[in-house]
């Protein structure tokens, strides 16, 4: 209970949060039931225009969604601040859900993962039977959060769970050795150490990140020697905190700084190693992140509404409100680095809350494997040829495959 009592409870205590939560108790809630990004949204939100934007019944005075085309140019995160002010947050969040679905690339892998939970639910594991003849040439290295060790698996940041369901079906895994609380640079460095150590084995690589475990990722992949391995094949990127939390930074300047250096005391912190998830570092330091033309990025994102925040998120979610749609420790479109994109809707930054979590990982391998098969078709034929990003984004009963390679 350390993470859930000392963090959030000393800036709620001291910094006007409690106004937030007594608000959102007394605000009115709006019972919704709908289907988005493949799944069913049954939850409350905290106005009329949220549900009937999710319901299909908003008309035409509605605010419009600004446009998404292409994942590697989304939306400023600023224009859906002004949403979130001037409607609601769940409105914002509602329209930038319909925003990230028009990327192909984002719609692609939704539909992907939205058949293979299907499939799971419905006890059919032959994708997942089928990635298991590929064990034996990848190795998964599981990059963990903040605190990984001194929290044990309260919040999910040491990602017990997951390496378990991948390691039992045959993949060797690897929990990167971070330091608990440390930096973001000093970290990459361990990272990109770990990596070196695993190159020698042939094997391809997948770094598996969580929350702060993501920007480490992409500061470690910036390093020239990495770069350039393509046996680096995959990243998947879990709530990473790419672009660094808002939570950071509301607590820097002064007096709000002593908040932050009083945590940073009394959990044992180095005050700079947190700031190194603050946005004003985050920010320059993830604009060098270039991904190396072969990795495959997956980003699985949590996008909740107000009604579907866990225990652990809903302190800071009331504290981002301003900034956004956010997942209770940052905000959505700073979460995303360039690739595909995966939305767990229904789960905050929190994902390890969501039940069905040891299902979902499972859903996701097989996901992978295709979305790197798929990438490897289009540097094998180009863009312009039939494994182009448009005319692949095709049923996933029809999944593209290499020839003589996999079949899914």
């Amino acid at each position: 209970m350390k993470y859930l009592i000392t963090l959030p409870a000393l800036c709620v205590a001291l910094l006007l949060a409690a106004c937030y939560q007594s608000a959102y108790a007394r605000g009115e809630r709006y019972p919704v039931n709908a289907a988005l990004a493949g799944f069913t949204v049954a939850t409350t939100v905290d106005s009329p225009l949220a549900k009937a934007i999710l319901e299909g019944t908003a008309t035409t005075g509605s605010p419009r969604s600004p446009s998404c085309s292409d994942a590697q140019a989304l939306p400023d995160p600023s224009e859906f601040a002004i949403i979130s002010h001037a409607h609601s947050p769940d409105t914002a969040m509602a329209l930038l859900i319909r925003c990230l679905l028009q990327v192909p690339d984002i719609r692609y892998a939704q539909t992907l993962f939205r058949a293979e939970v299907s499939r799971q639910l419905q006890g059919d594991r032959s994708h997942v039977n089928n990635a298991r003849r590929f064990a034996s040439g990848y190795t998964v290295l599981f990059v963990p959060g903040w605190g990984y060790q001194a929290n044990d698996n309260e919040t999910g940041a040491d990602l017990a769970l997951p390496r378990d369901r991948i390691a039992a079906l045959g993949f060797e895994t690897q929990l990167v050795p971070l330091l608990d609380n440390g930096s973001i640079e000093d970290n990459a460095r361990i990272l990109a150490d770990t990596v070196r150590r695993h190159l020698p084995s042939g094997k391809r690589i997948i770094l598996a990140s969580a929350s702060s475990g993501g920007p480490t990722v992409a500061a470690a992949l910036s390093d020239e020697g990495l770069h350039k391995h393509a046996q680096i094949r995959a990243w998947i990127n879990i709530c990473g905190v790419l672009r660094g939390s808002p939570v950071v930074d509301t607590f820097t300047p002064w007096p709000k700084s002593l908040v932050l250096r009083t945590i940073a005391l009394l959990e044992g912190w180095e005050y700079d190693n947190l700031l190194s998830l603050s946005q004003a570092k985050s920010r320059q330091r993830f604009a060098r992140f270039e991904p190396p033309p072969h990795l495959t990025v997956v980003n699985y994102i949590g996008t909740p509404f107000s009604g579907q925040i866990s225990a652990f998120g809903r302190s800071f979610y009331n504290l981002m409100k301003s900034s956004g749609p956010n997942d209770g420790l940052t905000t959505i479109l700073d979460a995303l680095a360039p690739g595909y994109t995966v939305l767990a809707q229904g789960s905050d930054h929190f994902i390890m809350e969501d039940p069905d979590i040891g299902l979902k990982t499972e859903a996701l391998l097989p996901v992978i494997l295709q979305l790197i098969d798929r990438d490897e078709i289009h540097a094998a034929f180009g863009a312009g040829q039939e494994a182009s990003t448009t005319t692949a984004l095709r049923s996933v009963e029809n999944p593209p495959t290499r020839q003589a390679a996999r079949s899914w």
